[in-house]
């Protein structure tokens, strides 16, 4: 195993139950924060070795292993 960096460290906007985001899947919702992270980092997606994905709160659709999902 190589050198382990941390580049960045975005999450998700906060949500209520039917709020604006509701017509969001959380995939999608979580491969904008991916994207974003390769963005900030300023680095190709293809350097990314590993992730750390996590999700406060695993209930229905979002308990479907978003991490993998979304990238």
């Amino acid at each position: 195993m190589g050198e382990v960096v941390i580049v960045e460290a975005v999450r998700t906007p906060i949500g209520r139950r039917n709020g604006k985001l509701k017509d969001v899947h959380p995939v999608v919702l979580g491969s904008l924060v991916l994207k974003e992270v390769v963005r900030r980092a300023g680095i190709e997606p293809g350097q990314v070795d590993d992730v750390v994905f996590g999700c406060v709160s695993q209930v229905g659709e979002q308990s479907l292993n978003i991490g993998r999902n979304a990238w």
